[in-house]
């Protein structure tokens, strides 16, 4: 039987009882959960420990470790802890958001889909909702997941690419309605040190570099909610995590360009889109995204110019921000070397 870990980068208390009410439901029951604790003062921890939840998080097989502090580390940290913990590295991987809800055959289905073939992960749509978490919406997919007779349908690393990065539209999803094969997160990306990738979102970047290689298979039934509130950490537009969100349309682009997954017109298109998403969001008094605007303008006409002066651009707004900074992710007892050698 496939085991399930469960990985929850929790900063939120608000949610968590339906959170883990989803995962007590679930009809597979050979799950564990690690949940990483990021909020303010380890109120999280303490609410585990005082029994807030009643029996539910003793009978979720539950490990609470303490967060690095920052949201986009603390995927990296539950990674690690993962990857650390032994045999059970060897199974399947569910990043479950704090705010989000799994039906109870989210893992029943996607462990069935996981048996059809080698995939990076498998991904079913989700509904949208508001605060209440009732499902509300939906979103479009692409016409070869529409038109396909299959339930679950292969996705390969040309479809993937074709129908993600030239319209930078994310049709997949986020990472709760995603489940990861151990050789697929093994592909999770880190913050680059030299060069391009598709690091900086913690959902889409992840897919398309471990779809790079490997085809991901998408489960035609929703099977989870994702909840829209004023609480999420995209509604703070001018952070530094938001601008990389934002800017890194261009930066897969201009990657997927380099790696001649697209071609010109599709990299073009994609580069006029997150400008004018931009220009939009962020009209032409922010300093960060006047220098990207300038770089388009300077040097749009070549996209192989343009790609030499975003990586430079790309890799020092990266730099700039612990949680972004290829420094930050590098193993300590690496760091602590090169200190003593220095």
């Amino acid at each position: 039987m496939t085991r399930i870990t469960t990985l929850i980068p929790a900063y939120k208390p608000d949610y968590l009882g339906e959170m883990f009410l989803g995962l007590r439901r679930q009809s597979f029951r050979d799950f564990r959960v690690i949940l990483s604790d990021d909020s303010p003062g380890g109120v999280i921890t303490d609410m585990v420990r005082d029994g807030r939840f009643g029996p539910l998080a003793s009978e979720l097989n539950l490990t609470v470790v303490r967060g690095p502090g920052n949201a986009r580390r603390n995927h990296q940290h539950l990674i690690d802890q993962w990857a650390g913990s032994g045999p059970a590295a060897q199974g399947l991987v569910h990043f479950m958001l704090d705010d989000d809800v799994v039906f109870p055959a989210f893992y029943k289905s996607h462990v069935e889909a996981h048996a059809g073939g080698q995939y990076a992960l498998s991904v079913s749509p989700r509904w949208l909702s508001q605060g209440d978490s009732r499902p509300g919406w939906t979103l479009p997919l692409p016409a070869f997941v529409t038109q396909s007779p299959l339930r679950a349908v292969p996705v390969n690393p040309k479809q993937l690419f074709a129908s993600v990065v030239p319209g930078c539209e994310n049709w997949l999803g986020e990472l709760s309605n995603m489940v990861w094969s151990a050789e697929g997160i093994r592909h999770y990306p880190k913050p680059p040190a030299a060069g391009l990738s598709y690091y900086g979102l913690l959902d889409i970047s992840a897919v398309l570099e471990a779809g790079r290689t490997m085809p991901l298979v998408f489960v035609r039934d929703h099977l989870s909610v994702f909840r829209q509130h004023a609480e999420q950490t995209t509604r703070t537009v001018h952070s530094h995590g938001h601008r990389v969100t934002m800017l890194v349309w261009a930066a897969c682009a201009l990657h997927a360009w380099k790696e001649k997954r697209i071609n010109d017109a599709e990299a073009a298109k994609a580069i006029g889109i997150t400008v004018q998403r931009c220009l939009k969001l962020y009209g032409e008094q922010d300093e960060v995204m006047n220098g990207f605007y300038t770089l388009v303008q300077h040097e749009g006409t070549s996209l192989a110019r343009l790609h030499d002066a975003f990586t430079a651009y790309w890799l020092a707004l990266l730099a700039s921000h612990p949680s972004t900074a290829a420094e930050t992710y590098r193993p300590a007892a690496e760091r602590q070397a090169d200190a003593v050698a220095a």
